[in-house]
């Protein structure tokens, strides 16, 4: 069922297969994809991304994934307790306001998959919608889009993770940088009914911390996410037409796999799941194996020189690396001690491993 109130259309997720869900994503480009195409995704790349988004390879498969099994199980508590924080109030304050019954804001669950056909090709799965009235329940935003035929209008896109300590310690200010864009994402569709807008990410980590981070979006950003998607959704439709094509000639998925790597995105991309990914899916193949030498140009020569240089001064910098690596170890170990705390400067920890996060 499709619900459409002017421009938008709302696919409820409710009672929703997995499948379904899947299903829906694959045809549209989703606010956490949004990182892998402005290359910000260590973990995959936009050009893994086209292959996954045409059924040609099955994603990631997570799950097994501890971290977002119990990310899933802890978003509700995220998103009610996200209620009670004062993003520039003292450290866990949400937990004596929420004692208090001292609420903020209603941070409520929309259970709608999102479209703006503006925007036709990226689909929006927010984790909340933020209103002033503390009162507004998820209930009376379906009786609204349901019964009235109303979009809500939030003041904000309220977007919940969870983290554990040395996985927040390893970015500046605990935030990963693929988090921002995909709330900023996630605000385009609102903004023709709220054009000031802007984004909350909610971060509850193990130790029992919660972290909250405006994020605002503006005009540039705007055009910024509209063009990377709009010209990935373009390369998805020749790649589209190539497996139609192949499909009417008969060809073997090795065979439609090299046409469509004609066309492929170039991903500046350092994610090692993206080397291992073309050697898989190409390198390693027959047709390749037997095709003669090319000949290499300027920027190859380039590139391979550069390259050589790199691992020279590689080796110099984790010398320095780990020199500096044992003097912080060293000294944990002589005053018992885990965290190092430069204050504002940020913090040397250990957990598992050394975490190094200054600025």
């Amino acid at each position: 069922m499709r619900i459409e109130i002017g421009d938008f259309i709302l696919i409820p997720t409710k009672n929703q297969s997995k499948e379904d869900w899947l299903q829906e994503r694959s045809l549209a480009i989703g606010g956490s994809d949004m990182g892998v195409l402005f290359n910000q995704n260590e973990y995959n790349s936009v050009t893994k991304l086209f292959y996954e988004k045409l059924g040609r390879i099955e994603p990631t498969d997570l799950s097994g994934n501890a971290a977002c099994h119990y990310g899933n199980a802890f978003e509700d508590v995220v998103l009610r307790d996200s209620q009670y924080l004062e993003i520039n109030g003292e450290k866990n304050n949400h937990v004596k306001n929420f004692s208090e019954g001292n609420k903020k804001a209603s941070h409520v669950h929309f259970p709608y998959m999102i479209i703006n056909k503006k925007y036709p090709h990226i689909t929006c799965n927010v984790d909340g919608l933020k209103f002033k009235d503390k009162s507004i329940t998820e209930e009376d935003l379906i009786h609204m889009v349901e019964v009235e035929g109303k979009m809500p209008i939030p003041e904000a896109i309220i977007e919940c993770k969870t983290m554990n300590t040395a996985a927040r310690d390893k970015w500046i200010d605990g935030m990963n940088p693929t988090y921002p864009w995909q709330v900023k994402t996630y605000c385009l569709p609102f903004l023709e009914l709220n054009p000031k807008i802007y984004g909350e990410i909610y971060v509850f980590c193990y130790d029992q911390s919660m972290l909250g981070y405006r994020i605002d979006i503006n005009e540039k950003d705007e055009k910024k996410i509209s063009s990377a998607s709009n010209k990935f959704q373009k390369i998805m439709d020749k790649g589209r037409k190539i497996i139609d094509k192949a499909k009417l000639e008969n060809k073997n998925d090795d065979e439609t796999n090299e046409l469509l790597s004609k066309i492929h995105p170039e991903a500046k991309s350092s994610s090692p799941s993206l080397g291992s990914f073309l050697s898989e899916l190409f390198l390693k193949k027959e047709y390749i194996k037997e095709n003669e030498t090319i000949e290499g140009d300027d920027l190859d020569v380039e590139q391979g020189l550069r390259s050589k240089i790199i691992n020279q001064e590689i080796k110099v910098l984790n010398n320095e690396k780990t020199e500096i690596s044992n003097y912080f170890k060293n000294k944990l170990v002589k005053t018992s001690s885990k965290v190092i705390d430069c204050n504002s400067r940020g913090r040397i920890s250990y957990s598992k491993r050394l975490n190094i996060n200054i600025k």
